[in-house]
């Protein structure tokens, strides 16, 4: 049995999923830890540049507490959400926000993708993309933030088959 939030569990009863088989975690932004850790190199940079840690010391307490601090946050959200796969359908979760709860009758198709990405034939980047069209006309994707995408889109795939 797979532990699932109380919201979605009162969200999930609401649709009629039924018990939870699975759950695709999302991984950190790479940009966004990136740009949430420049600044403390800047400041080591800084310190050593100049001799003196006056600056390094005033870019750290200033200039990183604003983007790190939402960093963490948004990050926290991102890792305690994903998608969660149940017997009567699945639900994706963000942070306490359930942006889509569906039944497997809902879903029309599953479609993945992925490119990988060349130069000089060295592979440079490789971006995934699992669209999942529902019977409405609507289209939800997942990225390549999800561990397993694949594993994800053949699980999808095969449960609304």
């Amino acid at each position: 049995m797979i532990p699932i939030p109380a919201h979605l569990h009162a969200k999930a009863a609401e649709h009629g999923l039924g018990e939870c088989l699975r759950r695709y975690r999302r991984r950190p932004g790479v940009v966004g830890t990136f740009f949430a850790f420049a600044p403390l190199a800047g400041a080591l940079a800084l310190g050593i540049r100049e001799g003196d840690m006056t600056g390094a010391l005033a870019v750290v307490l200033f200039v990183w507490p604003p983007l790190f601090l939402p960093w963490c946050h948004l990050t926290r959200k991102r890792l305690d959400g994903g998608v969660y796969v149940f017997t009567g359908g699945f639900a994706e979760v963000y942070g306490r926000k359930i942006p889509h709860a569906i039944t497997w009758a809902e879903v029309r198709e599953v479609r993945y993708k992925g490119v990988e990405h060349r130069v000089n034939f060295f592979p440079v980047a490789y971006v995934a993309r699992c669209t999942i069209g529902l019977r409405d006309g609507r289209e939800i994707e997942f990225d390549g933030t999800y561990r397993p995408l694949e594993r994800l889109a053949n699980d999808l795939h095969a449960r609304a088959a």
